[in-house]
């Protein structure tokens, strides 16, 4: 009876030293510490006491006595079940595999940061300088950087990671000739002879995929398309940061992306063709252009030129010349897209003006029959819309569709459409001033084109830049394109795949990342302790308290 006695002692003992230790090694996370070795050896003292006390009931007794057998088996079963937790474990932190449940989607990388790794064909080098320090900001920027960075070398092996602190190896940052490395991180991107260096900055520091792909394609990139923006008609200006109807950040997107941004102007006593440019656009001209500017642009895009026309409706026809209007007759002539004198509105919606073009697998009744292929608003058929699975927001626009007449030898494709309740209002003076439109007879029905694209055969030998075609892009908005309208990642999406179809860059071609972030949840080191006991711990010891009540009070009944 005393040995019994002794053993549900240290039986009971041995419970509740290993607790007492689960807990001390759950709220100091340090194993090796002395407050988590002394109630374990505690622990493994009082289980040898336990099981020496069993072994001596079992030969005095000299026989298994049901009790007994159970209390070894669940012993066995215990060690056993924990055996099999500790496999899975291991599993588990082998297989790497995660789910994106974050809002922005940061776990997973977009589509063009995917498609330009796997399209690298030289050895990258990516070198992060890091402070070793246990500061908050600059841990978590730290290991937030790693992390990217290896989810990003399962597509390439060519991408090399290196972690230096800038305090020790200041030989290697005065090498790479940066002067001053950020307190919460530097990165350097590096590819032979070229390099981009990205500084981690602001409350919230990490390296931001959006950065990392436009550093990655400025390095891997042989050369910088040169893009011209016209001006001298009142033009969106590249260089205006109004928040509202600038343009500045349309150019820093091109600089990002390792374009060659300028602006330009024809001088009608010296109408000069940009032969340099590879691209020239046309953002929302506000004046028609001089016959003089016409034909200087047409002896650039002869020569293989690349041109964009962003183009709102006016208010009425331009005809300050001689020989009427210009500029839309000459794009209807030359290159087969008649741009529409008229404004698209639809009555369905609170805002009449504004168009929003979606994804949508749904066929519009009476319509889709000798309909060229959509998805929604976008065109399967062409690079620039073919993946395209974002939202569009344009707003005051005008038709742009394949003229009746177009020129021999030009390949011409529509790429944008409204949904079937908008139609083409031709009398804009009257819908300008009442603010309001009415469908008549003879007016464009729904869905209406809204943007399209030209290719026409160049000889090669005539191009500065060894092309052989020329490629046009009309879109009948230009303020999805202003600054207030950009960061819609549809209308930045569609600007920029239009570049890199225009600049034969369609390995560029895809969804881009985005800039949403959610600022991390600084805690402190007692409120870190406090939510892993709380996880790990206290749910589990409320479980087995729970199983105990249930236990002591169907013995009393």
């Amino acid at each position: 009876m005393q040995k019994k006695s002794m053993k549900r002692i240290f039986g009971i003992a041995a419970l509740v030293t290993l607790t007492l230790t689960l807990n001390l090694l759950v709220w100091t996370q340090a194993f090796f510490s002395f407050a988590v070795l002394a109630p374990l050896a505690a622990t493994t003292l009082l289980a040898l006491g336990w099981i020496v006390m069993t072994l001596l009931t079992l030969a005095e007794h000299r026989a298994l006595e049901d009790r007994t057998l159970g209390g070894l088996n669940a012993v066995f079963s215990s060690t056993l079940f924990l055996g099999v937790c500790i496999v899975l474990y291991l599993l588990a932190s082998a297989w790497d595999t995660s789910w994106d449940l974050t809002e922005e989607g940061r776990r997973n990388l977009s589509p063009q940061t995917v498609q330009v790794l796997q399209a690298m064909d030289t050895e990258v080098e990516a070198v992060c300088f890091f402070l070793q320090s246990d500061e908050e900001l600059v841990a978590i920027a730290r290991d937030k950087t790693l992390r990217f960075l290896k989810q990003c070398r399962q597509y390439t092996p060519l991408l090399k990671v290196e972690l230096l602190d800038p305090t020790i190896d200041r030989a290697r940052l005065e090498a790479m000739n940066i002067t001053h490395a950020s307190v919460q991180g530097t990165i350097v991107l590096r590819s032979g002879e070229r390099q981009r260096v990205i500084i981690l900055s602001g409350g919230s520091p990490r390296l931001e995929e959006r950065d990392f792909t436009n550093a990655l394609i400025n390095i891997l990139r042989k050369t910088e398309p040169k893009v011209y923006f016209l001006t001298g008609h009142k033009e969106r200006d590249i260089l205006d940061e109004d928040e509202e109807k600038g343009g500045s950040i349309l150019g820093n997107l091109l600089r990002g992306e390792s374009y060659h941004v300028e602006r330009f102007a024809i001088k009608i006593s010296n109408p000069i063709p940009p032969s340099e440019a590879d691209i020239v656009v046309i953002n929302n001209p506000t004046m028609d252009l001089h016959p003089v500017e016409i034909d200087a642009l047409n002896t650039f895009v002869k020569r293989g030129g690349r041109l964009v026309l962003f183009i709102n409706p006016w208010r009425s026809s331009a005809s300050g010349y001689a020989r009427g209007e210009q500029l839309r007759p000459y794009i209807e002539k030359e290159f087969g897209i008649a741009i529409g004198n008229d404004i698209v509105i639809t009555d369905q919606a609170a805002n009449i003006w504004q168009a929003e073009l979606t994804v949508d697998n749904t066929p519009y009744e009476n319509i889709e029959d000798g309909f060229m292929a959509y998805r929604g608003a976008f065109n399967l058929n062409h690079p620039i819309t073919r993946a395209f699975d974002q939202t569009m927001m344009l707003q005051a626009m005008r038709s742009v569709s394949i003229s009746k007449n177009k020129p021999k030898g030009a390949s011409v494709i529509e790429l944008l459409r409204t949904t079937p309740d908008f139609w083409a209002e031709t009398d804009t003076e009257k819908l300008l001033q009442a603010g309001q439109g009415k469908w008549d007879d003879g007016e464009r029905k729904g869905p209406v084109p809204l943007a399209a694209v030209a290719i026409l055969p160049v000889d090669k030998e005539d191009s500065p830049q060894g092309y052989t075609d020329t490629r046009i892009v009309v879109v009948g908005d230009s303020d999805f394109a202003s600054n207030a309208n950009i960061i819609i990642p549809g209308n930045l999406n569609f600007l920029m795949n239009t570049f890199a179809w225009l600049s034969e860059s369609e390995d560029l071609i895809a969804m881009r990342p985005t800039g949403r972030e959610t600022p991390p949840l600084i805690l402190s080191e007692a409120q870190r302790r406090t939510i892993a006991w709380i996880a790990i711990m206290l749910t589990v010891q409320l479980t087995i308290l729970a199983g105990l009540a249930v236990y002591a009070l169907r013995r009393i009944r």
